[in-house]
C-alpha cells in the first residue's frame, strides 16, 4: 500500500494568531484611519493628515497607519510611519515587527529576521517579535525558530509555543520534532487541521495505530473534516481492520463536507474491499483511481497490479494475467519478483486446468518468463533455473523425456561455481543429483546413474534412496 502525504494543511506566515496592535482606546481613529488609507482616494494623505494630528505622541496609532499602507503595498510610506513610531518610542515592539513585515513584504528575509530580532530585544514581553522571527527562519533554520520561541516561553509561559513549534517543524519536513512537539500539547486546544497534521506525521513514519487514535479523536470533535476521516480510513485499512476501514470510507465519502475525492482515496478504498474479500468491489474501486488518475504513475500500477490480484483471487486467471501483463508494461524497470508472480501466476492456472493442451501452454508461458528472468537478470538466474526444472519435472512427471534435466544441469552448473554453499544450495544440488541418477537410471545408463547417487551421498552419507540405488542397503 502505499504511504503519501498529498494532505498538506498549516498556517501560512501570519497565520498562527491574529497580533492585535492598537490600544482599545485609539480603536475607533484607527479604524477611520485605515478605512481612509485602503480607500484610496486622491485627497487620502491630506485626511490621514488631519486624522493623525491629535494622536502625534501615540505610537500604536503610528504603527496602525503603517500596517495600513503596508495593506495597499505602499512600503514607502509604511516605512516612515514604522520610523516613526520607533523614534517616539523604542521600546514599542509591534514597530520593529512592522519594519520586518514590510521587509518579507520586499523579499528580504535577513533584514526581516534582524527586525524582529529588535522587537524581542526591546519589547521582550511581547509574542509578536518571536513569533515573527520564528515563522521567517522557519524554512532555513527550524531549530533557530524553535529557540527564540523558547525565549518566548520564558517571557510569556502560558503562549502557545509547542504548537507553533510543532507546525514549524512540520513545514520543515522533520517529521520526529514535529511530533516531538506535537505531543507536548493537549489535543483537545488543537483545531482541525492541527490534529490532522498530527496524525499524519504518525502516519508517514508507519505508525499506524498512534496516527489512527489522534485521526479518531479528530473525528470524534469534528466528524465531518475530510482529512481527518482520510486518515482514518486509511489507517485502519492499512491496519488490516477491514469492516471499519469501509465505515471510515463511507464517512470520508458521504458525510464529510468539501470532499475532494483523489485517485488515492479509491485506491485504498479497494485495497479494503480486497482485504474483506469483495473482489468485484475492489476491482471497481481501483479501475475508478485508474480513471481518475492523471499522471501518478506509480497509484496506476498500483492499481493494475491490486486487480490483477483480485481477479486471480477470485479464479479468472485470464483476466489476472492479462492484467499483470498490463501492469508489467507500464514499469520502467522489472524487478525479478514481478516477472515471477507473472510466472506463478501461470503456474497456478496450469495446475487448476483440467485440459492437457491448455496445462501445458500454461507451464510453457510461466516457463518463458523464468527463460526471460535467467538471461536478463543473473542474479536471479540460480532462482529461474530451479523452477524451470520444477516446470520441466510438472510437465514430464515420469521423466520420460527428461524435460526437466538441462535445467536440473544447469542448476548444477551454478550452484557448483559457488565458493561457499549454504544449506539450501546443498538441498537442491541433492534434488538434481537426484532427479539426474533417477533420468539415467530409467535409461540403463547405470555408469552416469551411480556418478549422480555417489554426489549425493557425498553431501548426504546417509541418504537412504541413494544407498538403495547404489544397492549399499
Amino acid at each position: 500500500m502505499k504511504n503519501l502525504k498529498y494532505l498538506v494543511i498549516g498556517a501560512m506566515l501570519f497565520g498562527f494568531t491574529a497580533p492585535t496592535f492598537a490600544q482599545d482606546d485609539h480603536k475607533a481613529v484607527i479604524d477611520q484611519l485605515t478605512k481612509v488609507i485602503k480607500s484610496k482616494a486622491a485627497d487620502a494623505d491630506s485626511q490621514v493628515k488631519d486624522l493623525f494630528k491629535p494622536y502625534k505622541k501615540e505610537a500604536d496609532v503610528m504603527v496602525a497607519i503603517g500596517r495600513a499602507y503596508l495593506d495597499v503595498k505602499d512600503t514607502v510610506n509604511a516605512t516612515r510611519y514604522a520610523e516613526m513610531a520607533i523614534k517616539r518610542d523604542k521600546n514599542y515592539g509591534n514597530a520593529y515587527v512592522l519594519r520586518g513585515d514590510i521587509e518579507v513584504a520586499k523579499d528580504n528575509g535577513g533584514e526581516a529576521s534582524a527586525w524582529y530580532e529588535n522587537a524581542t530585544y526591546f519589547d521582550p514581553k511581547n509574542p509578536e517579535g518571536y513569533r515573527r522571527y520564528a515563522v521567517v527562519n522557519s524554512k532555513t533554520s527550524p531549530s533557530a525558530s524553535v529557540a527564540k520561541l523558547e525565549e518566548l516561553r520564558k517571557q510569556v509561559p502560558d503562549y502557545p509555543v509547542d504548537i507553533i513549534s510543532a507546525e514549524i517543524y512540520d513545514k520543515a519536513g522533520n517529521i520526529d520534532k514535529a511530533i516531538e512537539y506535537y505531543e507536548k500539547v493537549d489535543k483537545a486546544k488543537m483545531d482541525e487541521y492541527q490534529l490532522a497534521n498530527f496524525s499524519l506525521e504518525y502516519f508517514l513514519k508507519g505508525e499506524f495505530e498512534k496516527s489512527l487514535a489522534v485521526s479518531q479523536y479528530g473525528n470524534s470533535k469534528f466528524p465531518k473534516n475530510p482529512a481527518l476521516n482520510r486518515l482514518s480510513f486509511f489507517n485502519l485499512t492499512n491496519l488490516k481492520r477491514y469492516d471499519e476501514a469501509l465505515t471510515a470510507a463511507d464517512a470520508l465519502f458521504n458525510k464529510s463536507t468539501d470532499t475532494k475525492i483523489t485517485e488515492s482515496d479509491y485506491l485504498y478504498y479497494g485495497y479494503a474491499h480486497l482485504g474483506k474479500k469483495n473482489y468485484d468491489e475492489a476491482i471497481a474501486m481501483f479501475q475508478k483511481s485508474i480513471d481518475n488518475n492523471t499522471n501518478n504513475e506509480s497509484d496506476r500500477n498500483d492499481a493494475l497490479k491490486n486487480i490483477a490480484e483480485a481477479y486471480k483471487e477470485k479464479g479468472d486467471f485470464d483476466n489476472a494475467t492479462a492484467t499483470y501483463q498490463k501492469y508489467l508494461d507500464g514499469l520502467k524497470a522489472k524487478t525479478a519478483l514481478d516477472l515471477n508472480t507473472l510466472a506463478q501466476m501461470y503456474m497456478e492456472q496450469a495446475d487448476a486446468e483440467k485440459d492437457e493442451a491448455k496445462k501445458k501452454d500454461y507451464f510453457m508461458k510461466a516457463d518463458a518468463i523464468y527463460a526471460e528472468m535467467a538471461d536478463k537478470m543473473p542474479s536471479a538466474a540460480e532462482f529461474a533455473t530451479y523452477q524451470r526444472a520444477h516446470i520441466g519435472f510438472s510437465l514430464d512427471p515420469e521423466t520420460k523425456e527428461g524435460v526437466a534435466k538441462p535445467h536440473y544441469e544447469k542448476l548444477i552448473e551454478l550452484l557448483n561455481a559457488k565458493q561457499q554453499k549454504e544449506e539450501k544450495d546443498n538441498a537442491r544440488l541433492v534434488e538434481a543429483y537426484r532427479y539426474l541418477g533417477y533420468y539415467y537410471l530409467l535409461k540403463d545408463d547405470k555408469n552416469n546413474s551411480n556418478i549422480y547417487w555417489n554426489k549425493i551421498l557425498e553431501i548426504d552419507p546417509n541418504n537412504e534412496t541413494a544407498k538403495q540405488a547404489l544397492g549399499k542397503k
